[in-house]
């Protein structure tokens, strides 16, 4: 009977999700970002702002995702060899003879720009091998479907402006959309409560942002939080300090309760059952694609 329940929930949520998905494909030529009116609107719910700095003493709003700082107490150091590799800007003339720099410009300087974390976060993956659990990377063109296999998931948009003020960039709105459909749909999470997603939006190579999305269980609404804008912009070859905070949630793990009550405790048992059979206990980080917006 619970799981008839639960399987009534998504089926309620995804006809929730195929409304914002009308909306979607009806305005993708026509806007590039959603205002908080907008928002409102549409029945998506901003909380709180995700305290990516670490100021605040208490949130007790939910989190689901951790940046690694103490599992990569080292970071700044073991990224020495991509230190010289950082630009300020990558604006530059077009080249006739380089088309894919004349139609869609934004966006490979994004792509650029998080070209550097990706070849960072490939290299700490060798090199922390059972210490932390970084996401890994995918390269896709198309709405994040398939984006890995584990409840919780994150997507990287290439966005080729910057997001106004208090505005959910198109990118970010569409990947939520997609990426909390496809929790759904894939039938393997129904025993999880709250499916969360995290979007990391690049805007061209001079800022990025965090986006925590989920479903909230009990009004059926979209809540997200978000994050201050990250400046990268630094002087040649000196990332600044905000590329390395990004960097750190990039190499995030997942934290908080998603499941039911119920199976949280067949989950201990299992858990407990694995850690005295290999006397550790490892968890999986999120898998993050890469999507272009629009």
């Amino acid at each position: 009977m619970e799981q008839v329940c639960r399987r009534d929930l998504e089926r309620t949520q995804l006809d929730m999700l195929s409304v914002l998905r009308e909306y979607r494909d009806w305005n993708c030529r026509s806007m590039t970002s959603v205002d908080a009116a907008e928002l409102e609107a549409l029945g998506i719910v901003r909380w709180t702002n995700l305290d990516i700095d670490g100021q605040l003493p208490c949130d007790f709003e939910p989190l689901f995702f951790s940046p690694c700082h103490e599992e990569c107490p080292g970071l700044e150091e073991e990224t020495d060899y991509w230190r010289p590799l950082w630009r300020p800007t990558l604006y530059r003339p077009k080249d006739p003879r380089d088309p894919e720099w004349v139609p869609s410009a934004g966006y490979v300087y994004a792509s650029i720009k998080a070209g550097w974390f990706q070849a960072i976060a490939a290299h700490l993956t060798e090199r922390y091998d059972g210490e932390i659990h970084p996401a890994n990377f995918y390269k896709c063109h198309s709405d994040p479907h398939y984006a890995g296999h584990a409840v919780l998931a994150a997507v990287m948009v290439l966005e080729p402006a910057v997001a106004p003020e208090g505005n959910l960039l198109w990118g970010e709105f569409s990947a939520i959309i997609a990426l909390l459909e496809s929790r759904i749909r894939m039938g393997q999470f129904t025993d999880h409560h709250t499916k969360p997603v995290l979007i990391f939006a690049f805007q061209r190579d001079t800022y990025a942002r965090i986006t925590q999305a989920h479903i909230d269980a009990k009004t059926n609404k979209i809540v997200i939080r978000q994050s201050r804008q990250f400046g990268l912009v630094g002087a040649p070859g000196e990332p600044p300090a905000d590329a390395y905070l990004l960097l750190r949630w990039l190499l995030n793990s997942p934290v908080g309760a998603t499941k039911y009550k119920d199976e949280e405790l067949l989950d201990e048992g299992a858990k407990k059952k694995g850690a005295e059979a290999s006397g550790a206990e490892m968890s999986i980080a999120p898998q993050i694609v890469v999507v272009e917006s629009g």
